[in-house]
């Protein structure tokens, strides 16, 4: 002081003056003493100072110099700050810059919605912001990043490290910030995609925060949000649901580290409190996110337990150790003792947080009304269940999971038994779980067999295996599981095969253990030959075993194929579907797989072929072992034919893999290997062709055996007999018995099988002179036998119920066997041949009559067609004939059909070539054509309502005419034919493109469609549009249809009956509409009159189609609405326009002979123009009664009737009179 003082004293007088102007300029270094650093104001000092300075004045004028001079030293330590006050300038300065620092910007949308980043869980190291999706722009909600809070920022924009983020948290809690938990409440606003904050005032008030979340709430819900980060549709959204938890994982650990978890319990409630409150809440985002967090805390919480809980018993051991030493140290002892007790109320806490939190949160989400809430209740309490047992592995808690099971929501479902699944393969807990076995088994079979997600059916299935292994499922649980082996869905088949197999193993094992075991069996039985099959061995035992399963679990009724359709004659004719296999081949491929003798099918069908008659001995089974082994492998008649269609299945994927193997380019196989493949083809093969045989000669007689063994020629490669050039003997022998087969059947699955099989072998050419044979053979046999059938009613042959019921059943199957090689084999010179001379010769003169018995078989065809009308003799028919009389005329119109297809493609071969088809063969031809086509119309018109004849005739008639219209894009060559001189070409032929009669055909086909719509809306009930009274040409007689919606407490067969009901009129109804479709296409029906020819007609036909296009299910408005796709394909329906305009027009430019055909063009084309004109006049607007009225569909009166038929039969005679012939045309 004194030193300062004297130099004080040496200054200047002014100096005082120009330093009190500039003192905060002053240069001079004044240091504070650290005695006086206070956090005191240092202007405050300096007022107080300066005052008491005026009162020394007042008192003391001689201390003015030395009061200026203590003054000026306090002014100029006022004017330098201190270094505690430099410091608090440096942290109010950082604070700003950190609060002017903006991060990178983003773009923002216009109403204020952003991207959110959410954080890179790959990389933490190197954090990536996630690019903006659409999920992440709802999410938003407009969230400002710059306020989403430190957390949220650091987790999902800058992507630290979660403990970094946690640990930094933690420091600002313990030095006591107040915020600190609000940055934690905040963070969950946020993550539920909410901008709104929350001050520590809030937190320190649980009281409150229902009501402040109930403000926040209503602020977000007026934003209108949809979407929120949980639940987006973005690759990052399941990274932010995992980030979520895994901050309040760490957030967990790391206040458990520190203790605060313990220590400071208001930490717990409070975030309790506020996640409580928010997921009771009506918001959805906010309930959701609330219920995610808590779940996870509740997690972490578990994990923490678990880790306490072996800690302690770790210690508890080596105490109890160390207590049981000699010289124990009891020091070490007491602090284990202290220890464990310490962890015991750590734990006691945290169960303590657990339960809380189980009952506010869990208890009422589990059954929220969003599935997504509670399919994350089931995965969380699945957690704590298999994390601490030790508390949640009790009734209490797993009945949430039985609960559940029922849940309405499918994914629900699907989780809870995923969850059960993963719960039971824990062996340690099977003990624990026999209580809610029993309590919810019968849910978990029920779910396996009935529930109405395949997936959910699946996984119970998988589910039910898991408890049989643990022996927790009762034998009905067991077989109720088992039949899904012939369950309809291929997910549910395959589901369920290791658990079939399982049990087919075990009772394999039983009979195994009966007979005295496997050693007993192996010295009783010599050791099997491996190129003899039939001979007794194990593996015979194990397929009884599976023979006896399939057969237990496949009832009497459902023994038929999955088609389940019956062939003509049964009542439904358009359903047939005969290339679907059956369930036993389909459950058979899936077991394939699974059980290894099923792969060895050469010892199948030694099984099978074995004789099984020598396993009794005068009706007792002998005593030893043999004897025994040979009894219980013994088959009955059906057990067979269940193995057969297991064979058939067998041998097609085993040669399917031979082949596949041997043509895979990518395996590099050796020339020894390529051999070996070759070979073993080549064994298989032959084996198979001589096995065929013997087993049609052992089985022939029953169809669906037959049917069976006959599927194994379609997967036998040929190629075998070509390579080899051998004798084709064991070839031959093999279709020698199928066309025994073919002869003594009358079944259509056996008959098509055939047929296949044929066409299978036809495919061989180098084999094709040996087949070629066989079947002009079969064609030989079933003709002669069709003509000697019916050359003895020759009179009654149209007449229904006319024959007895032998020849009746005699005379379908024949026509249906000529149907079936018409399919695969050129019938037209068997059809159109006359009878044998040697039938004619054994014949008695009294009953020759030359002009009925030289009818060929196809024009006896065409007559028995009519047996599909009704008579007065037909009324007494049982239902067995009568069916049998409906299938002869349906096989017959399908023979006829497939007949005029030969004829067609034959013509196009011929014409092609450049030849001529002779006149007599038009004629000829187009006479037949014609009284077919008058046949069906009779029947047609002769049925009524829906009748199954009714429509297969109809469709029949329909493709007749569609097929003869690829005619029209026939034409020879350019340049002169080959038998011919002309200018131009014959094509006659185009004059048989005919369209449909109105009045006669087009009539009843629009009855039989509206029958049709009726019934399938009837039996489906669905309603059709309201049309006027005479709008429709109703059929009066037409049949009621069957309505059975009443039967709402059917059986399950019941139910499944009328299921396939619906199913068949559906197919039936779009069949007949497709089939319209196609000839409105070809131009033979909604013919367009001459003036409407260049496009945008719509005929009256296509109106009614497309009338209830919309009402009728989404099969019917694809066939229906072929109509706009070819237009928007660009297809030329302008290109099948009037086929007969087009016919008539290559007539007249012919150079033709008769002059009759041509007087008869000319006569129609004069019609036809007069109804173009009258067509012409007609106003386009008319509506739909209008339309039909004019194309003549809607009779106008009952007297313009009578005078048009008036009309028709006085031309009709005059014509007669004049020509005394047929219209090569038709009429």
């Amino acid at each position: 002081m004194p030193a300062r003082l004297s130099s004080m004293e040496i200054s200047e007088p002014e100096s005082d003056a120009q330093h009190g102007a500039t003192r905060r300029k002053s240069g001079r270094v004044v240091k504070k003493p650290e005695l006086f650093a206070t956090r005191s104001s240092p202007t405050g000092s300096v007022k107080r100072k300066r005052s008491q300075n005026d009162d020394d004045d007042d008192n003391n004028d001689a201390d003015d110099q030395v009061q200026d001079a203590s003054d000026e030293d306090a002014e100029s330590e006022e004017g330098e700050p201190d270094e505690e006050e430099m410091r608090e300038k440096k942290r109010k300065a950082k604070k700003k810059a950190a609060a002017n620092r903006k991060p990178a910007a983003k773009k923002v949308k216009a109403n204020g919605e952003m991207h959110l980043a959410i954080r890179a869980v790959a990389k933490p190291k190197k954090p990536r912001r996630a690019k903006p999706t659409k999920s992440t722009k709802s999410t938003a909600a407009g969230v400002n990043v710059e306020d989403a809070g430190v957390l949220y920022n650091e987790v999902f924009v800058n992507g630290k490290d979660l403990d970094d983020v946690v640990g930094e948290w933690l420091q600002r809690f313990g030095a006591g910030d107040a915020a600190a938990l609000s940055e934690i409440f905040n963070f969950i606003l946020r993550a539920a995609g909410c901008n709104h904050q929350v001050d520590e005032h809030i937190t320190e008030d649980p009281d409150h925060f229902t009501d402040k979340l109930t403000d926040i709430q209503d602020e977000y819900q007026a934003q209108n949000i949809t979407e929120y980060p949980l639940i987006g549709k973005g690759r990052n959204a399941h990274n932010f649901k995992s980030s979520l938890e895994g901050f309040f994982d760490s957030f967990i650990r790391t206040l458990a580290a520190s203790s605060h978890l313990y220590d400071e319990p208001a930490v717990m409630e409070n975030i309790l409190a506020w996640t409580a409150t928010m997921s009771s809440a009506g918001n959805r985002p906010f309930r959701h996110t609330a219920t995610v967090v808590s779940l996870a805390i509740v997690t972490a919480l578990c994990n923490l337990a678990k880790d306490l809980i072996e800690s302690s018993a770790t210690t508890l051991r080596q105490s109890e150790g160390e207590k049981k030493r000699k010289t124990a140290n009891k020091k070490r002892v007491s602090e284990m003792d202290d220890k464990v007790k310490k962890a015991t109320e750590m734990q006691d806490t945290l169960d303590g947080y657990i339960n809380n939190w189980f009952d506010t949160v869990f208890v009422h989400r589990y059954r929220d009304i969003d599935p997504r809430i509670r399919v994350d209740c089931v995965q969380a309490l699945s957690t704590w269940i298999m994390t601490h047992p030790d508390l949640f592995f009790e009734g209490q808690y797993l009945r949430y999971l039985g609960w559940i099971l029922c849940d309405t929501n499918q994914a629900t479902r699907l989780e809870a038994v995923k969850q059960l699944h993963h719960m039971f393969e824990d062996k340690d807990k099977l003990p624990g779980l026999k209580t809610f076995t029993e309590r919810f088994r019968a849910r978990m079979v029920e779910m396996a067999t009935r529930d109405s997600e395949y997936s959910v059916r699946a996984a119970s299935v998988e589910l039910l295996d898991t408890l049989r292994e643990a022996g927790l499922l009762e034998p009905d649980d067991i077989d109720a599981v088992g039949r899904l082996i012939f369950d309809f869905e291929q997910r549910v088949r395959k589901a369920v095969v290791p658990f079939f197999a399982a049990n087919i193993q075990e009772l394999y094992e039983s009979k195994l253990e009966e007979l005295g075991g496997e050693d007993a069996i192996g010295e009783a039985i010599p050791e099997p030959d491996e190129e003899n099959y039939d001979s007794p061995r194990l593996e015979w035992l194990k397929l009884k075993s599976l023979v006896e399963m399939l057969e237990s679990y496949d009832a009497e009724e459902q023994m038929e194929p999955i088609q389940a359709d019956q062939a003509p004659g049964g009542g439904d004719y358009n359903i047939i579907a005969t290339e679907l296999e059956t369930r036993l081949a389909l459950a058979a491929e899936l077991l394939y797989e699974q059980i290894e003798e099923i792969r060895k099918w050469e010892v199948l069908a030694g099984y099978v072929l074995y004789d099984h008659s020598q396993a009794t001995q005068n009706g007792t089974a002998a005593a030893d072992t043999e004897s025994q082994l040979k009894a219980e492998c013994h088959l009955d008649g059906r057990q067979s034919v269940m193995l057969l269609e297991v064979l058939s299945a067998a041998v097609k994927l085993s040669l399917t893999k031979t082949v596949e193997a041997g043509s895979d380019k990518k395996a590099k196989k050796t020339k020894a290997q390529q051999r070996q493949d070759a070979e073993t083809q080549e064994t298989s093969a032959l084996h198979l062709a001589v096995l065929i045989p013997q087993l049609l000669k052992k089985f022939g007689e029953q169809p669906d055996a037959a049917s069976a063994v006959l599927r194994l020629e379609r997967v036998l490669n040929l190629d075998v007999f070509q390579e080899l050039r051998q004798d084709n003997t064991t070839y031959s022998a093999m279709l020698d018995e199928m066309n025994k087969q073919f002869s003594s059947h009358s079944n259509e699955n056996v008959l098509a099988e055939v047929s296949k099989a044929i066409l299978h072998a036809k495919s061989y050419e180098d084999l094709g002179e040996v087949t070629e044979g066989k079947v002009q053979s079969l064609w030989e046999d079933t003709t002669n036998t069709f003509h000697t059938l019916t050359r003895s009613s020759s009179d009654t042959l149209t007449v229904r119920g006319s024959l007895n019921s032998n020849v009746l059943k005699a005379v379908s199957g024949t026509i249906l066997r000529l149907s079936n090689l018409s399919r695969v084999s050129d019938p037209l010179e068997a059809l159109e041949a006359s009878p044998p001379r040697a039938a004619k010769a054994g014949r008695s003169k009294k009953s020759q009559r030359p002009a009925d018995d030289d009818k060929s078989a196809i024009d006896i065809l065409c007559e028995l067609v009519l047996r599909g009308l009704s008579s007065s003799d037909s009324t007494d028919l049982d239902e067995d004939d009568a069916a049998l009389e409906d299938a002869i005329c349906v096989n017959a119109c399908e023979c006829i059909s497939f007949y005029f297809l030969w004829v067609i493609l034959s013509w196009k071969s011929l014409v092609e070539s450049g030849n001529t088809i002779p006149d007599e063969v038009l004629d000829t031809i187009a006479g037949r054509r014609d009284r077919y086509v008058a046949n069906m119309t009779q029947v047609l018109n002769g049925r009524r309502g829906a009748d199954d004849v009714r429509m297969s005739v109809a469709g029949f008639l329909l493709d007749l005419h569609t097929t003869f219209t690829t005619l029209r894009h026939t034409s020879p060559p350019k340049g002169k034919s080959a038998s011919q001189e002309q200018d131009e070409p014959n094509e006659d032929y185009k004059a048989l493109v005919l369209p449909l009669d109105v009045k006669q055909t087009q009539i009843p086909l629009l009855q039989t469609l509206i029958a049709a719509e009726n019934a399938f809306a009837k039996k489906t009930g669905k309603s059709l549009e309201d049309v006027a009274d005479d709008d429709d040409p109703i059929d009066p007689d037409d049949d009621p249809v069957f309505d059975d919606d009443d039967a709402d407490d059917q059986d399950e067969h019941a139910q499944m009956q009328k299921l396939k009901s619906k199913l068949a009129a559906e197919q039936r109804l779009c069949e007949l509409a497709g089939k319209i479709v196609l000839a409105i296409m070809a131009g033979v029906v909604d013919v367009p009159p001459e003036d409407r020819q260049k496009g945008g007609y719509v005929g009256p036909v296509r109106k009614r189609l497309e009338r209830n296009k919309t009402r009728l299910g989404q099969n019917y408005r694809a066939v229906v609405g072929y109509f706009d796709d070819v237009k928007k394909t660009g297809g030329r329906k302008k290109a099948v326009g009037t086929g007969a305009a087009k016919g008539k027009k290559s007539a007249l430019s012919a150079k033709k002979k008769a002059a009759r055909s041509e007087e008869l063009v000319v006569e129609d084309d004069i019609e036809d123009e007069g109804m173009a004109d009258a067509d012409a006049d007609a106003d386009e607007n008319e509506n739909d009664e209008d339309a039909l009225r004019r194309e003549g569909l809607v009779a106008e009166d009952e007297n313009a009737d009578a005078d048009e038929e008036a009309r028709e039969e006085s031309t009709a005679v005059e014509q007669q009179e004049e020509e005394e012939v047929e219209s090569v045309l038709g009429d």
